[in-house]
């Protein structure tokens, strides 16, 4: 989609099959691999074609003007075909976790996660160093059933958050409603927030903050949006 213009007049939302298919002049919407964009909730697809709606007539767009089409068709194209192997790419993060390295010990968000990630068996060791920190033999194991329930919807905004975040176990208790997503966009934007107490202005600085921001919130909105599933 990159370099691509707004060509169509009308975008509308249309049921068929049990689905929700936002539509460009009457139209679906086709994926890179030629699947049709189609949801299950119907407040979901509405939201995708309000993005396609409120691209200006004849401007350029890119998929960045896009987040919940990205999520949606990465949900629909690379994950429904083979979730497992979704859940083995998640687990990457987790086995060498960003929140288990808090230079400040555990901290508020990070111990709320443990605390929560204890229910199911998941004890991670935290370290304040550099050097990579061991887990134990059952981590991986328990880490891997927690991630087997989570469905396709849920595996897609997980892949937005542990990115975000550089933390699977943090994403998690995002999207298990466990951690409030105020704290979890604090907590991924602390070192940066002490650098600019440290040394002052960085834009630089400030966007990247601002993007991470973005994708969390475009992810928690996916995943609200996606729960609301038409009966």
């Amino acid at each position: 989609m990159s370099g691509h213009k707004r060509f169509w007049k009308a975008v509308s939302v249309v049921s068929e099959d049990g689905l929700f298919q936002p539509r460009l002049d009457g139209r679906p919407i086709r994926l890179p691999q030629g699947h049709v964009l189609a949801v299950r909730s119907s407040a979901l697809a509405e939201a995708i074609a309000g993005e396609w709606g409120q691209i200006a007539e004849g401007a350029a767009f890119t998929p960045d003007a896009l987040p919940l089409t990205r999520m949606a068709g990465t949900m629909i194209e690379r994950i429904a075909p083979d979730p497992q192997a979704a859940r083995e790419m998640l687990l990457g993060f987790g086995v060498d976790d960003g929140l288990c390295y808090c230079a400040d010990g555990a901290g508020p968000v990070a111990a709320q996660v443990f605390a929560w990630l204890s229910g199911y068996g998941i004890h991670p060791n935290v370290t304040d160093g550099l050097m990579p920190v061991a887990q134990p033999e059952d981590y991986t194991e328990a880490l891997g059933r927690l991630l087997a329930g989570r469905d396709d919807l849920e595996l897609a905004a997980l892949g937005v958050l542990a990115q975000a975040t550089g933390s699977l176990l943090l994403a998690l208790a995002v999207v298990r409603r466990a951690v409030s997503l105020v704290d979890a966009v604090l907590w991924a934007n602390n070192d940066e927030n002490e650098q600019l107490a440290t040394w002052g202005q960085d834009d630089e600085l400030i966007r990247s903050m601002e993007n991470r921001e973005k994708d969390m919130l475009d992810a928690d909105l996916f995943l609200t949006l996606g729960s609301k599933v038409s009966v």
